[in-house]
């Protein structure tokens, strides 16, 4: 399915720690939801140089509008919200400027596309909680969580029932199923060490995890019941933000070796293992088109986190998506049938 692209890694550093991700302990970056200076706790960045980026040509931008909408998050005005975009680069909107959060990032569009599960934070007071919100120019928002602890990284099950997310409710942090009420809560996960970032399998019968359960933060598999687990990656790097390939029988995710992040892919056994970038920038958060041929992910190849695009068939082939924001994070293509046109008037 996928073109094998290995390359030799370039070093950088940048040094991130943010509330709902564990420090690693070992110099490498452990972010939170987010990836850069996030709760004013981050370290001067890396400097490098802007790269030349390639553009969406004509005929591709054309083909690509067609694939729904891309949620991402974005820093402007002391606030940190939700942003819609189409992958063409029209249509960007600001979806959680109404609602009172100051903080809301990691967003995950719920399977049929009208609504939107992110980590919300209402004010400087509190801490992050789960939020729903509806897709829509008048967008109504929901709080899914209220409790002690950070509760965050929600990710939909397939039929759009339930929510599997990361939560300090017994004092660790690991992994839950909840109901869209927050009610029917099971938990999947009892180790010491800190699991999160769940990603369900589009077939459901699946969760694929970063974990600190081994003492370093890897890629985990398991059923839904939290039984059959098995470790992805071991790397003495950080291997973190896994995502489905749409059949399922992908996972991209963003993997700090060498000092660096970029994106990679492999089998959901863990076999066949890609490097699919090598920019001296990070490029992190890779995240599957509806029609499993392309990745989302943001970079900083610009000089400030943006979005960009590659093809899965070529991988070589990658191209900046630019948003308004100069902190364009955390991307996630919508599912098919999204109903995001009446946010432009189309």
């Amino acid at each position: 399915m996928f073109a094998t692209h290995i390359a030799p890694l370039f070093i950088a550093f940048v040094l991130f720690i943010t509330a709902c991700a564990p420090t690693a302990g070992d110099g490498t970056p452990e972010f939170g939801s987010g990836s850069a200076e996030l709760d004013g706790d981050a370290t001067p960045e890396a400097s490098l140089e802007p790269e030349a980026v390639a553009t969406l040509s004509a005929e591709l931008a054309l083909e690509i509008g067609e694939l729904g909408w891309i949620a991402f998050t974005a820093s402007d005005g002391g606030r940190r919200d939700v942003f819609l975009i189409r992958p063409d680069g029209s249509g960007e909107y600001n979806l959680t400027e109404p609602l009172p959060n100051t903080f809301a990032e990691a967003p995950v569009w719920a399977p049929d596309g009208q609504s939107i599960a992110f980590d919300g934070v209402p004010n400087s007071d509190e801490l992050r909680e789960i939020y729903l919100v509806t897709v829509s120019d008048r967008p109504e928002q929901f709080r899914i969580t209220n409790l002690p602890g950070f509760d965050c990284y929600p990710s939909f099950s397939p039929d759009g029932k339930q929510i599997v997310y990361m939560s300090e409710r017994d004092g660790n942090r690991d992994l839950y199923i909840m109901d869209l009420e927050g009610k029917d809560v099971t938990r999947l996960t009892e180790e010491p060490q800190h699991d999160y970032e769940p990603a369900w399998s589009p077939d459901g019968s699946q969760i694929v995890f970063t974990s600190r359960r081994t003492g370093n933060s890897e890629l985990f598999l398991m059923d839904v019941d939290g039984s059959n687990v098995i470790q992805l990656t071991e790397d003495p790097g950080l291997d973190w933000r896994p995502a489905w390939s749409p059949d399922g029988e992908w996972i991209a995710w963003e993997a700090w070796r060498s000092r660096n992040a970029d994106i990679y892919i492999m089998r959901k056994d863990g076999s066949d293992m890609q490097q699919l970038t090598t920019s001296p920038s990070e490029d992190g958060h890779p995240h599957f088109s509806p029609d499993g041929r392309y990745l989302v992910f943001h970079s900083q190849r610009t000089g400030n986190y943006q979005l960009f695009i590659l093809d899965l068939e070529n991988p070589e082939e990658q191209w900046h998506l630019p948003t308004e924001s100069t902190r364009a994070l955390l991307p996630v293509w919508s599912p098919p049938g999204a109903l995001a046109a009446e946010l432009t008037g189309e």
